[in-house]
C-alpha cells in the first residue's frame, strides 16, 4: 500500500523548465503558496494577491507547469457559465496579476513573471517557486527511499511534505479548474497521511499508531485503507478482539451506506487474524529515532471551519486580543472568548479567521456550530448537540433523547482533548452555557447579537462599524487593486450611505469588481436611485435586507413596536422618553424594552438615555413601520 501511494510522484507531470530569466537569488525570489489560501512572497514581503478571480486565474497558470493557456482556457478555469465578454474580464485580471507578480522596484530581475503572447499567457517560474511543487519533489524523493528500503528517510519527506499543507488548498478560490485541484489535493494529503502510518507500522510502530489510526478511520469512514491499517496495528499491539471488531464496524458501515461488503484485502486480513497468523513486517525493528507519536502530535483532526476569506481585511487589535486570551487558557475553566454586534458588522468573519490563526494550538480539532442557521424561537439546543455529538463520537454514536444528557456526554467526550469550539450567532447565555466543554485544555469562541453579559468570559469584544479609512482598505482588498485617489471622495459618500457596514461593503466591493470600467460616481449613482437600496445590496447569498430580517424576527411583539414607532415618527436618534410619551407607557418600562432591542442588534445605545439606528436599518424600519397600528 504505500508503495502503491508513493508511486504516484510517477504521475505527477515534470516541473516547468528553469526560465532564461530565473535565476533568481533566494533572497530575491518569488514564492507562491497554494497549499491553503493562496499566498506569495517576494524575499521576506508579502505580496497580495488581489481578488479571488484573480488567484482563480494565477492557479490556473500555476497548474499549466510551465505550459502556456490561451484566453478561452483560462475562461473555462474560472467560469463554469462564463459571463459576456469574459474574454475581456481574464485580459483585465492578466494585467492585474502581471502587476502584482512584479519584482519589487531596484531587485535585479524586475520583470513580471507573467509573459504573453498574442492569446497565450505563461508563469515564468523555477522549479522551487510553490509549495506544491516542493511537496512532489519530497513525494518522489520518499518513493525513491522507499523503493531502495530506507523507510525512515522516506517518512520523514513524507512528514515534510505533510508539513506544508496550511489548510484547505486554494482556500478562496472560485472556479471549476480550483475546484477540482482542490479536491485532487485533499485526496493527496489523506493519501499521504495513511502512506506515513503504514511506514510506521513496517517500522515496528503499532502501538504509536493506534490512536491517529482511530482518528483517521472516524474522519474518512468509507475508505478501507486507513481500517486495514487500524486492524493490523491492533492485532500487532495485541489487540486481536479490538482488530476483529474494527472488521465488524467497517462492515456494518459498507453495507449501510454503500450496499457493499468489505474488499478482498479486508477480509484476508479478518481470517488471518481469526487463523492467529503472524502479520509480515511484525518482527521488523525500529531504526533511529523515528519519534512514532509525531504524526498524531502534528496533524490536526475534525477540522470543521468555514474557509477563511482570502482577503480578511482589518480588526488586528481585535485578532491579537482574540489569539491571546484563547492560547492562555487556565487549569481550572475553558478559555471563553465573545465576540458581539450588530447583524453585518463582521463577527463570523472575524471569528473564523481568529479560529485559522489558533488552529495549531488545538490539534484534537476544531469545531464550528452556525447557531443562527438553527435559529427557532421554541428549539432548544437538541438539534446543535446531536451534531456535535455524532461528529465526536461517529456515525454509530447513540444520542440520548434528553438535553441533559446529551450535554453530559458530550463533556464526556470532550474531556482531555484539546479542542477549539466556534459558536457562530448565539441567541443567549442559557444556549451557550449547555455548550460549554468541561475540560480546560479546551477554548470557546463565540460570537453573538447580543453581549451575553452574564457569561462568564475570559475576553469580550464588542465590535464596532470600521472607520472611514478602515472601510477603504477593505474595500481595495475586496476588489484587489486600489482606488484612483480622484475617487476617494465619492466612495466616502458610499461609505457614509452605506453606514460602513461591512456586509454592506462586500457586497457592494463583489458587483463593482464585476462591472469592469465601472467608476465609483457610476455605482454610488446606481444605488442612490434604486427603487429599495436594501433590495440592492444583494448578490449571491449575500443579502443586508436578509440579514437585517433575522434580527427583526427575533423581536417579540412589545420589542417590535418600540424598535418600529421611532422610525414611524421619523425619528433616526430619540430618548427613551420621548417613544414613551408616544407609546403611552412609563420611562422605565420603554428603557427596559429599549435595551432588550440594542441586545439584539437592532438599535444603538449612545449614552445619556439616547438610541438610534444604523442607517440601513433605520431605512428597514421605515419600510416595516407601516405594518404599525396606532396604540
Amino acid at each position: 500500500m504505500n508503495a502503491a501511494i508513493l508511486a504516484c510522484a510517477d504521475t505527477v507531470p515534470a516541473h516547468l523548465p528553469q526560465p532564461p530569466a530565473a535565476t533568481l537569488l533566494q533572497e530575491q525570489s518569488l514564492r507562491i503558496s497554494l497549499l491553503g489560501p493562496p499566498r506569495a512572497w517576494w524575499g521576506p514581503e508579502e505580496v497580495h494577491l488581489g481578488s479571488p478571480q484573480v488567484q482563480a486565474v494565477l492557479a490556473a497558470l500555476l497548474f499549466r507547469k510551465g505550459r502556456s493557456a490561451t484566453t478561452e482556457e483560462l475562461v473555462g478555469a474560472i467560469w463554469t457559465h462564463p459571463p459576456g465578454g469574459a474574454a475581456s474580464v481574464v485580459r483585465t485580471y492578466i494585467s492585474k496579476l502581471r502587476a502584482i507578480l512584479r519584482a519589487p522596484s531596484g531587485w535585479e530581475h524586475g520583470d513580471s513573471v507573467v509573459r504573453s503572447v498574442p492569446g497565450r499567457y505563461v508563469l515564468a517560474l523555477p522549479t522551487a517557486a510553490t509549495d506544491i511543487s516542493l511537496m512532489e519533489d519530497e513525494l518522489a524523493q520518499a518513493r525513491e527511499h522507499r523503493g531502495s528500503g530506507r523507510l525512515v528517510e522516506a517518512r520523514r519527506l513524507l512528514l515534510r511534505a505533510l508539513d506544508r499543507w496550511n489548510g484547505t488548498p486554494l482556500s478562496g478560490v472560485p472556479g471549476p479548474l480550483a475546484e477540482v485541484e482542490r479536491e485532487r489535493l485533499v485526496e493527496l494529503r489523506v493519501s499521504l497521511e495513511v502512506a506515513v502510518l503504514g511506514l510506521d507500522l513496517e517500522l515496528g510502530a503499532h502501538r504509536q499508531a493506534v490512536p491517529e489510526l482511530m482518528r483517521l478511520t472516524a474522519v474518512h469512514q468509507l475508505r478501507e485503507e486507513p481500517r486495514h491499517l487500524l486492524m493490523t496495528a491492533l492485532y500487532q499491539s495485541g489487540r486481536r478482539a479490538d482488530a476483529l471488531a474494527v472488521y465488524e464496524e467497517t462492515r456494518h458501515i459498507l453495507e449501510s451506506e454503500l450496499a457493499v461488503a468489505p474488499g478482498a484485502s479486508l477480509r484476508q486480513l479478518r481470517d488471518r487474524i481469526l487463523a492467529g497468523e503472524p502479520q509480515p513486517g511484525a518482527a521488523v525493528e525500529l531504526v533511529g529515532d523515528i519519534a512514532p507519536s509525531a504524526p498524531t502530535e502534528r496533524r490536526r483532526s475534525l477540522a470543521q471551519l468555514p474557509t477563511d476569506l482570502p482577503d480578511f481585511t482589518g480588526r488586528r487589535t481585535e485578532c491579537d486580543a482574540l489569539v491571546t486570551a484563547l492560547s492562555a487558557g487556565t487549569a481550572e475553566t475553558p478559555a471563553v472568548a465573545v465576540v458581539s454586534g450588530m447583524g453585518g458588522v463582521g463577527k463570523t468573519s472575524l471569528a473564523v479567521h481568529v479560529a485559522h490563526r489558533l488552529a495549531p494550538a488545538f490539534p484534537d480539532g476544531q469545531l464550528y456550530v452556525d447557531l443562527g442557521a438553527m435559529y427557532r424561537p421554541t428549539w432548544p439546543l437538541e438539534a446543535p448537540l446531536a451534531r456535535l455529538l455524532e461528529t465526536l463520537g461517529g456515525p454509530d454514536m447513540v444520542i440520548p433523547r434528553d438535553l441533559a444528557e446529551r450535554v453530559a456526554l458530550f463533556r464526556t467526550l470532550m474531556e482531555g482533548r484539546r479542542v477549539l469550539l466556534v459558536l457562530d450567532d448565539a441567541q443567549d447565555t442559557e444556549q451557550v452555557r449547555q455548550l460549554l466543554p468541561g475540560s480546560a485544555l479546551c477554548a470557546v469562541l463565540v460570537t453573538s447579537r447580543a453581549p451575553l453579559g452574564a457569561l462568564s468570559a475570559t475576553v469580550r469584544i464588542p465590535l464596532e462599524v470600521p472607520s472611514p479609512d478602515a472601510t477603504r482598505e477593505m474595500f481595495d482588498r475586496m476588489i484587489g487593486t486600489q482606488l484612483p485617489n480622484a475617487e476617494v471622495p465619492m466612495f466616502r459618500r458610499l461609505g457614509e450611505l452605506l453606514g460602513h457596514l461591512p456586509l454592506a461593503v462586500r457586497v457592494l466591493a463583489t458587483k463593482h469588481a464585476a462591472q469592469l470600467g465601472r467608476s465609483i460616481t457610476q455605482t454610488l449613482g446606481g444605488l442612490e436611485h434604486a427603487p429599495s437600496l436594501l433590495e440592492a445590496l444583494q448578490v449571491g447569498d449575500l443579502s443586508v435586507l436578509t440579514c437585517i430580517e433575522s434580527g427583526y424576527n427575533r423581536l417579540d411583539q412589545e420589542q417590535t413596536r418600540a424598535f418600529l414607532m421611532p422610525a414611524r415618527s421619523g425619528l433616526r436618534y430619540f430618548k427613551a422618553e420621548e417613544i414613551a410619551w408616544i407609546l403611552g407607557q412609563e420611562v422605565r418600562v420603554v428603557r427596559r424594552v429599549l435595551e432588550a432591542v440594542v441586545d439584539v442588534g437592532m438599535l444603538e445605545a449612545l449614552g445619556g438615555d439616547r438610541y438610534g439606528y444604523h442607517p440601513l436599518v433605520f431605512l428597514f424600519a421605515c419600510s416595516r413601520s407601516y405594518a404599525l397600528s396606532h396604540p
